[in-house]
C-alpha cells in the first residue's frame, strides 16, 4: 500500500520518540520511569509499532504498562455498564495517574462515531475525564498522541483507506524536518510579545481575541529542556504546529468553519460560531447542527469558551475527512478550540473536552496588533 511506513522507519521513528522526543530514562531519584502505552489493537500495523515503543522503552530501562484500545470496547463498556459505574471513578484509573510519568497514546478511534445515542451515558463519565486530566496536569506527566490510520477511522471520515494512510505516514514524514521548524519558527516570533489577533476571511469571519502574557508554543516533536521546565509537556505527532491560549473572557465576533467532525459525536458542515466575552454564545450550521448540540450537551466545564489558537505548519498534512491529529497541522490553515486550555496550553479553562475546529485561510488573514503575518493561508514575510 502506498506511504506505508517499513520496519526500519518503524524502528527509527520508536528510537526518536522515546529518547530525543519524551526523553524517556531515569528520574532525578535514580529510580526508572513509568510509561504507559496505549494502542488501537484493530490495526496490525499499529499494534506493531507500539511493540517496538515499547521495546525502545525497555531499551532506557523504563516500565511499562501496554494496553490494547478499540472504539467498540468503548461502546460496549458505555452500554453495558450500570449509571451508577459510570458516575463513579474508575480506582484503576486513577491509580495510574497517580503513578505514571509517561503516557503514549498511538492511534485514534476506529470508529469515530461510536457515543452516538449514548451521549447521557458518556456525560455520566465525563467529571471523572476532566479530574483525570487534571491530576496528569498537576503532576506534568509527559504525554504524546501519536496519530496512526486506522482504517476504520478513514471508513468513518470518508475518506479512501489507501489515500487516508499515504496522508498520515506523509506527514508524520514531514514531522522532523527543517520545513517544519522553519514555519514554527516564523509564526512563534509573529506572535511572541503580541496584545490582540484578529482572524479575517471573505466569508464573513471576523473574531478577536488577546494572547497579552500567554507563551507562545510550538510542536515540532521535539520536548526541550525549556519546554519541559515550563510545564510545556505534551506532544503530537504528526508534529507542525505553533498554539497559544487566548485570554478566555476576550474572544468577540463570529468565526466561520466548512468542515468539523467531532469525534465520536459526527460531522457538521457550515458551522458558524458568534462568541461573547469568550464564551459561544450563539451557534448554527448548514448540515449537522445537532451534532454540535449533543457535544456540548455530553460535556462538562469550560466546554463552550474559547481555549486556543493554533497555526498549521506541516506541508506533508492534508485534509482527511476529520482526523484532527493531522487536519490542525495543514499547512495554510489555523484551528480555534473550545474547552479545556490547562496544563501544557497555560490556559484557565477546566473542561472535559478540547475541539479543535479546522479554517481553511487561502480567502483569509491573520493579523497580530493590526499587522498581517499570514495572508491567504501563507506567511507574509518568511
Amino acid at each position: 500500500m502506498a506511504g506505508e511506513l517499513t520496519d526500519k522507519e518503524m524502528e527509527e521513528l520508536a528510537g526518536k520518540l522515546i529518547r530525543e522526543s519524551l526523553k524517556v530514562g531515569r528520574k532525578p531519584d535514580g529510580s526508572f520511569e513509568a510509561v504507559r502505552i496505549t494502542y488501537n489493537a484493530t490495526d496490525p500495523t499499529c499494534e506493531r509499532f507500539a511493540l517496538k515503543v515499547e521495546e525502545e522503552c525497555w531499551k532506557v530501562g523504563a516500565h511499562t504498562l501496554l494496553l490494547p484500545y478499540s472504539s467498540a470496547r468503548q461502546k460496549a463498556r458505555f452500554t453495558l455498564s450500570p449509571e451508577e459505574s459510570l458516575a463513579q471513578m474508575n480506582p484503576m484509573a486513577e491509580a495510574l495517574a497517580k503513578t505514571i510519568d509517561v503516557s503514549i497514546y498511538i492511534g485514534e478511534e476506529d470508529n469515530p462515531n461510536w457515543s452516538q445515542n449514548l451521549t447521557d451515558r458518556v456525560k455520566l463519565a465525563a467529571p471523572h475525564k476532566q479530574k483525570l486530566r487534571e491530576i496528569l496536569d498537576q503532576r506534568k506527566v509527559r504525554w504524546v498522541y501519536f496519530g496512526w490510520p486506522i482504517p476504520g477511522a478513514a471508513e468513518g471520515y470518508g475518506c479512501p483507506v489507501e489515500k487516508f494512510r499515504e496522508i498520515f505516514f506523509n506527514s508524520i514524514r514531514f514531522s522532523f524536518s527543517e520545513e517544519v521548524r522553519r514555519l514554527c519558527h516564523y509564526y512563534r516570533q509573529a506572535l511572541e510579545g503580541g496584545d490582540q489577533v484578529t482572524i479575517r476571511a471573505e466569508d464573513g469571519t471576523n473574531l478577536t481575541f488577546n494572547i497579552k502574557g500567554r507563551p507562545i508554543l510550538v510542536d515540532d516533536g521535539y520536548l526541550s529542556e525549556e519546554d519541559i521546565a515550563r510545564g510545556d509537556v505534551g506532544l503530537n505527532i504528526p508534529s507542525g504546529e505553533v498554539f497559544v491560549a487566548p485570554l478566555e473572557e476576550t474572544a468577540e465576533g463570529v468565526i466561520k468553519f466548512g468542515r468539523v467532525a467531532i469525534p465520536s459525536f459526527g460531522k457538521i458542515r457550515g458551522l458558524k460560531l458568534v462568541f461573547r466575552e469568550g464564551r459561544v454564545a450563539e451557534y448554527e450550521a448548514q448540515e449537522g447542527v445537532e451534532v454540535f448540540s449533543r457535544f456540548l450537551e455530553a460535556n462538562t466545564g469550560d466546554k463552550d469558551r474559547i481555549a486556543e489558537l493554533g497555526i498549521g505548519c506541516n506541508p506533508g498534512a492534508e485534509y482527511t475527512g476529520g482526523s484532527i491529529i493531522v487536519d490542525e497541522k495543514i499547512y495554510g490553515t489555523i484551528h480555534i478550540a473550545i474547552g479545556s486550555n490547562t496544563g501544557a496550553y497555560h490556559g484557565k479553562n477546566k473542561a472535559s473536552s478540547h475541539l479543535d475546529m479546522i479554517k481553511d485561510m487561502s480567502r483569509g488573514e491573520l493579523l497580530v496588533d493590526g499587522e498581517t503575518v499570514m495572508r491567504g493561508g501563507k506567511p507574509v514575510n518568511l
